[in-house]
């Protein structure tokens, strides 16, 4: 009869599995409350980075891509810390912040390193290296 292999459970093990769930907790309240505001107040949201929404079809847009967006990545990290798939949220994480992070360096080098810009990149690249340090730190079966 074969076996699957069991997770060895040591103390460095636990410890490092709850470091992973406490970063997709902070990934879901996170970019829920991003989307939340997306989704409430797009004008006002999209304002703090001096876009101005002038017609109701770029208010329901923004609502609707940014909301959208952030509200994806929070369900993805909530699915992954309910239903213990958290490598393949992680995963998922990783490569949108990765792909946001091209984005912004890409904005950055084409329309200028603003004050918003910069503490944006240092936001995104901060949220790129805890997720995955959290892949990194997240036991593996074995």
């Amino acid at each position: 009869m074969t076996q699957f292999p069991q997770l060895k459970t040591t103390r460095l093990a636990t410890a490092r599995l709850w470091v992973v769930r406490a970063v997709l907790l902070y990934a879901t309240v996170l970019y829920f409350e991003i989307g939340r505001r997306f989704m409430v107040d797009p004008a006002g949201t999209a304002g703090l980075f001096s876009i101005v929404l002038p017609q109701p079809e770029s208010v329901t847009t923004i609502r609707t891509i940014m909301g959208a967006f952030f509200l994806g990545l929070s369900a993805t990290a909530l699915y992954g810390l309910v239903r213990q798939r958290m490598a393949a949220s992680l995963w998922v994480l990783v490569t949108f912040i990765f792909f946001v992070l091209c984005g912004r360096l890409l904005g950055i080098e084409l329309d200028g390193a603003t004050p918003i810009n910069l503490s944006e990149l240092r936001n995104e690249a901060m949220g790129f290296a805890i997720y995955a340090i959290a892949l990194v730190l997240l036991p593996r079966k074995g």
